[in-house]
């Protein structure tokens, strides 16, 4: 049986990241209907070009806040939650991981109210919450997962059949392999945690937590069809399980319809995005064919790139993004780079965290 190439894999999600931003950035909510300009540029959109805030091949805050991520479990050899909130402070403000050195100038407002606060009040208790869930959330995750990926560990390869909180390798073999719930467990603790620093909600914690084991089944070899009917079968979460329960039909319908009618000119909802990805992954054969799709249906462009192209990449892999994209996407061999140390980490575990309801949870320094 074939093995799984992680490192291909893994070079994909986040180049992935990276090109979706960068080409969606010059159309990113234009007035609707926004598909009428998108037809007038032609296969313009195929290709990286400059816009008003960036040149040619230059990406935005999405692949910005991930290299902050990327930067600090290296640095740090796992999560640390007040140094990633650092790192996002020091990019909105300073400049830290922007292209041209200067402060931020694509911050989401849910992000910058989260940076906002984390200068006054860096410890977050139970209690603070929000109902505001936008995409910024699944926008960053790909360090998060190639970090909790670990090539040198046996993992079984995934064929049909499941268990809750289980994949089986063999179903119906009484000594067949299974994926244990142990290990995906700490992917999902820290792409939670991830999500929380900047959207505190349940719909943008439900929805991180699906986007997460959606990634990690395509990044473990999954057909597109169990790619969708899994990524709900690890979480243990009762308030998650009922989200997704209470969205499932919608979503999944949503992803499922060719056309992708419903899916035009949207905002930032997390779980509008998520549909979106899934969307283009499930209805088109090849990275580039999914990409163009989404980027045309206007909206968010820019996020939806990137959260789409981390799931492609993963799902395809690094040499099957056409290469133009790979190649002359800004600091694509950097991106490469952090990519390949992220997955040469031997462990990243949850080191501390701000949240008063965590078991990480340390008073800062």
């Amino acid at each position: 049986m074939k093995k799984n190439n992680y490192k291909d894999k893994t070079r994909g999600m986040f180049i992935g990241l990276a090109v979706g931003d960068a080409l969606g950035a010059p159309v990113e909510f234009l007035p609707e209907p926004s598909d009428a300009y998108i037809k007038e540029m032609g296969n313009k959109i195929e290709h990286f070009h400059k816009n008003l805030r960036a040149p040619e091949g230059v990406w935005t805050d999405d692949t910005e806040m991930a290299l902050c991520i990327a930067d600090s479990l290296l640095v740090n050899k796992g999560y640390d939650s007040y140094d990633v909130m650092q790192r996002f402070t020091n990019w909105a403000n300073e400049g830290y991981r922007t292209y041209d050195g200067k402060p931020a100038c694509d911050v989401g407002r849910q992000t910058m109210h989260a940076i906002e606060d984390f200068k006054r009040y860096p410890v977050i208790s139970g209690n603070d919450t929000t109902e505001s869930a936008g995409n910024g959330a699944i926008m960053r995750l790909a360090p998060i997962i190639i970090a909790n990926t670990f090539p040198n560990k046996e993992y079984p390869t995934l064929q049909d059949g499941f268990k809750k909180g289980k994949l089986v390798v063999n179903p119906g073999d009484d000594n067949g392999e299974f994926i244990d719930l142990k290990d995906i467990t700490p992917t999902l603790d820290m792409a939670v945690l991830s999500c929380r620093e900047t959207h505190n909600s349940l719909a943008a914690e439900a929805t991180t937590a699906l986007f997460a084991t959606t990634l990690y089944c395509a990044l473990h070899g999954l057909p597109k069809n169990h790619i969708v009917s899994y990524c709900s079968r690890w979480i243990m979460n009762e308030e998650y399980d009922q989200f997704y329960l209470d969205n499932s039909k919608a979503l999944i319908d949503r992803a499922l319809e060719k056309d992708g009618e419903k899916l035009c000119n949207l905002g930032g909802y997390i779980v509008d995005s998520f549909a979106i990805a899934l969307w283009g992954l499930i209805n088109f054969g090849s990275f580039k064919d999914g990409m163009m799709a989404v980027i045309r249906l206007g909206g968010d462009t820019d996020t939806n790139g990137a959260i789409y192209g981390q799931l492609a990449g993963a799902y395809y892999g690094y040499e099957a993004i056409p290469e133009e994209w790979r190649k002359n996407v800004y600091h694509a061999e950097e991106i490469i780079k952090i990519a390949d140390k992220l997955l040469e980490m031997p462990e990243c575990p949850i080191i501390k965290t701000r949240f008063e309801d965590d078991k990480n949870f340390e008073e800062p320094k």
